[in-house]
């Protein structure tokens, strides 16, 4: 429930706020406390909640580039395709933690994001995300979203790590076993 609070509040800052349009490449911040009900039994930030703060952190981005109100005007829905988290060390209850998203780049098909969560200048955990825009079963070209918002910049170079991940996931999809 409490996420639902953080979202609201988000969008009531981004009302009032003055600062839109920010280039989408940019680094995006926001500051996060894990509440003892954003943990489990070990006492630390549960598994689900990452990709839940990675979410704040996307919609965040959205509303901060404007990309949020283009998608919503053009009816395009944003949608994840794949995710995948490391874990370096765990997230106390209380904790205050910055989530520092940035689009990391783009294809034909898909954007790439990265989430890390930083606190006390100590890395303690990171998201790796691949998603799409959709206008119905579609997939919308990020390039074609971007140019709505005068970005009509080419994808930043993907660091290697994406392009292993970007293999991996390939590979995955070729090695799964289709169920009749």
């Amino acid at each position: 429930m409490n996420h639902y609070f953080r979202l609201l509040s988000m969008f009531i800052r981004h009302w009032f706020s003055a600062k839109t349009h920010l280039d989408p490449t940019g680094d995006f911040v926001i500051k996060l406390r894990a509440l003892p009900f954003d943990c489990d039994a070990n006492m630390h930030l549960t598994n689900s909640r990452y990709f839940s703060f990675g979410d704040l952190g996307r919609i965040d981005m959205m509303l901060k580039t404007k990309l949020g109100s283009v998608a919503l005007k053009k009816r395009w829905l944003g949608v994840v395709n794949a995710q995948s988290v490391t874990y370096i060390r765990p997230i106390k209850p209380m904790a205050k933690v910055e989530l520092h998203s940035k689009l990391l780049g783009w294809d034909e098909k898909y954007w790439y994001f990265e989430h890390r969560f930083i606190g006390n200048n100590t890395l303690y955990a990171t998201i790796l995300v691949r998603g799409v825009f959709l206008k119905g079963k579609k997939p919308v070209p990020m390039s074609e979203l971007l140019s709505l918002v005068d970005h009509d910049h080419p994808s930043p170079e993907l660091p290697m790590r994406v392009a292993h991940w970007k293999q991996l996931l390939s590979t995955k999809k070729q090695e799964s076993p289709v169920l009749s």
